[in-house]
């Protein structure tokens, strides 16, 4: 069994219910350009719904030259420590949450895949609250957001911070968001994310979770553990690194 196939298969086991590499539908099954918001052969995203703040035209790579270093993608629109490494959004697409890629300020994008996925067959990823903010993938305790990345190039991570903008989607309680790659699980404190509009960004750090030099890195992103109910507009990774 090969050292990715392995790493898939614990993963998904720590993981409850179905993950997507056992029948799981998804919002945009490749990176290789289809009505779900993926990349086409040039480099190019759809160019979003008009309301993204960090693209300036919905290309893949924004503003490359913007902050020096390693990581290429500029300074991070949640104020996180360093440079962009990655950054995507969420837009509807006939109440479809639909990805748009806006950053990929990593060294390597020969892996570059974002996707919504549920835990049940037919899944189909809803966008939400289309009225107090700028809307984005309802994200609970039915789904999960996979990152598909590749940290080679980078040969030492100093920090690193996970960042999503939005709002708790529980009209009664705050929330929280928790990840797990193929390094450990983190999780940001409870009640961090304000089910309150306007919609602002929450960043934790996510350090350890990451490993420089590493072809297969997976980042799974959830909501919880305590309101298991999210509004995303956006995810953001930002790194300090060489």
């Amino acid at each position: 069994m090969s050292r990715l196939a392995a790493m898939f298969v614990c993963l998904v086991a720590c993981a409850p219910g179905r993950g997507p590499d056992n029948g799981a539908s998804d919002a945009s099954t490749s990176g290789n350009g289809d009505a779900h918001g993926q990349t086409d052969a040039n480099g190019q995203s759809d160019g979003g719904n008009g309301n993204g703040n960090g693209d300036g035209g919905g290309t893949h790579d924004a503003n490359p030259d913007a902050f020096s270093g390693v990581i290429t993608g500029g300074p991070c629109l949640s104020n996180a420590a360093g440079a962009t490494a990655y950054r995507v959004r969420w837009v509807d697409a006939g109440n479809t949450a639909q990805v748009v890629y806006e950053v990929n300020g990593l060294p390597d994008h020969s892996r570059d895949h974002t996707a919504a996925y549920g835990y049940q067959i037919g899944f189909t990823p809803s966008f939400v609250d289309p009225f107090l903010g700028d809307g984005g993938l309802q994200l609970d305790s039915s789904d999960f957001v996979d990152i598909e990345l590749t940290t080679a190039g980078v040969s030492n991570i100093a920090s690193a911070t996970l960042s999503i903008y939005g709002r708790s989607y529980n009209t009664t309680t705050s929330g929280s968001f928790n990840w797990q790659t193929f390094h450990g699980t983190g999780s940001s404190p409870t009640d961090f994310v304000s089910n309150v509009a306007p919609y602002q960004w929450y960043s934790a750090p996510m350090t350890t979770e990451l490993a420089p030099n590493d072809n297969t890195t997976l980042v799974r992103i959830k909501a919880g553990p305590n309101s298991d109910s999210l509004v995303v507009h956006r995810i953001e990774i930002c790194l300090q690194a060489t």
